[in-house]
């Protein structure tokens, strides 16, 4: 099926014949509009975490099956990801993006008979929709910011985007403390009226927002005329990466390992801060909101050094931060290390948008089928922490840390060498006209001549 996908004819059907002309300025409010969709789905991952410790108290489900609605909340991502690519290219961003809402209502709305019921395999069902959504709104979304400025600016505009994302997930463990554990420590209801309201305030809220999308404006975008728009810009041939690059396909799997680790790490938060911290669930849950905080802090940072340095530099520098900190959690055994998760969660923050620009690095007309890839990754998040889960099982919450590691030691190769393996196809580069290329044979190195007298070989 993906092969299929990758050779998929590039023509874009809903491509609006002015886009050649459109400036990027005129981006600006799409752009801040968009990055509004990026909140929601951290909200959601936020309460996801609180969800999974407050069902396995109400219903009395081990560890390992918490890990279900990891499991279907992240292989969403891996299902539909490349049909919100297709539909994307069939009906355009805003659709697209309109689709994906409802469907985040859809499954919100599904919530209130799980909980009349106390369906736990209701909830799994329904957290998959919500994340059939959300991976629609990802696909389009990420792609959106990152090709409607220049591609050298893609990792910072990604980042700030993303630290929304993570001001959402600050806040909906505090929600998530209240509704369902009452701000105290567990009462022993075996009630989840708080889950159903809380979600049944979220599709609301969600179905405004689809709604107001409805009535703006949010032009669509030809990759290839903004790729040109950069290269007459800047001077210089942009040259058109492969779909088959190994950066890309290493940033598809580095992604997959980062979002298992970053899923790991804070699906057993609790537990760890729980059976080494001592801390009950509610306090627990508020320590996970300050790790939220620092995510959010992290994100905000690194978008600001992002001015300064190269991202695949930054990225690296953060791996290394998070390999070290996770150490500690795995062999200190102290209420104190509990806080360690806090460095870890701290130095997540920057990979997620990080691996997605670089991953998407010069793809061009191929963009959203590339973007679709990286954000497949996404369904690391059903791998890693049942895998997580079972070495919690069978050992203790400390070893099962070494899995995110291994997660992190992968984002450091890819930071250090992956993302800089680059395959570019024997198109013509974007932004050079058919007349201006002096030979181009397949497999062979080329040379293109501009008007401008430059000679570039590639």
């Amino acid at each position: 099926m993906i092969k299929k996908f990758l050779n998929k004819n590039n023509n874009n059907s809903t491509s609006d014949t002015e886009a050649n002309s459109i400036k990027r300025q005129s981006y600006l409010l799409p752009g801040v509009l968009v990055t509004t969709l990026f909140f929601l789905w951290g909200f959601s991952y936020g309460l996801l975490d609180t969800l999974n410790k407050h069902f396995r108290n109400v219903l009395d489900i081990s560890t390992t099956q918490s890990t279900y609605m990891q499991v279907a909340y992240f292989g969403a991502y891996f299902v539909m990801s490349i049909p919100a690519s297709l539909i994307s290219k069939r009906f355009g961003y805003k659709r697209a993006m309109i689709f994906g809402l409802l469907l985040y209502v859809i499954g919100a709305l599904c919530f209130y008979p799980s909980a009349i019921y106390l369906s736990f395999g209701g909830f799994v069902g329904s957290l998959f929709v919500i994340a059939s959504g959300l991976s629609t709104l990802e696909t389009c979304a990420n792609t959106y910011i990152a090709i409607i400025g220049s591609r050298e600016r893609a990792s910072f505009r990604i980042n700030a985007a993303q630290a929304f994302n993570g001001l959402a997930s600050t806040i909906a463990p505090i929600v998530a403390s209240y509704a369902f554990f009452g701000g105290t420590e567990d009462s022993g209801s075996k009630s989840l009226d708080s889950v159903k309201w809380t979600y049944i305030g979220v599709a609301c809220g969600v179905f405004a927002i689809a709604v107001l999308f409805c009535f703006v404006n949010i032009p669509e975008v030809d990759e290839e005329a903004l790729m040109a728009q950069d290269s007459e810009a800047s001077g210089e041939i942009i040259r058109r990466a492969s779909i088959y690059s190994p950066h890309l396909l290493l940033g598809a799997l580095a992604q997959f390992m980062y979002v298992g680790a970053q899923v790991s790490v804070a699906s057993m938060f609790m537990f760890y801060t729980s059976e080494v911290g001592h801390m009950p669930d509610s306090r627990g849950s508020i320590i996970l909101s300050v790790g939220m905080a620092c995510f959010t802090v992290g994100r905000f940072l690194s978008a600001l050094l992002l001015k300064k340095f190269r991202p695949d530099h930054l990225m690296a520098i953060f791996a290394t931060g998070a390999i070290i900190a996770d150490v500690f959690v795995i062999a200190m055994k102290t209420p104190a290390t509990s806080y360690a998760l806090l460095v870890v969660v701290f130095f997540e923050s920057i990979m997620f948008p990080t691996i997605f620009a670089l991953g998407t690095k010069d793809l061009g007309r191929n963009h959203k089928r590339g973007s679709a890839l990286i954000i497949m990754g996404v369904s690391g998040g059903a791998v890693l922490p049942p895998i997580q889960a079972v070495v919690h099982d069978h050992s203790n919450v400390n070893i099962s840390y070494v899995i995110p590691l291994i997660a992190f030691c992968f984002v450091l190769f890819y930071s250090l060498v992956g993302c800089k393996w680059i395959k570019y196809t024997d198109d013509i580069p974007a932004g050079v006209d058919q007349k201006d290329v002096l030979s181009i044979e397949d497999e062979k190195p080329a040379v293109i001549q501009t008007e401008h007298k430059q000679t570039v070989a590639f």
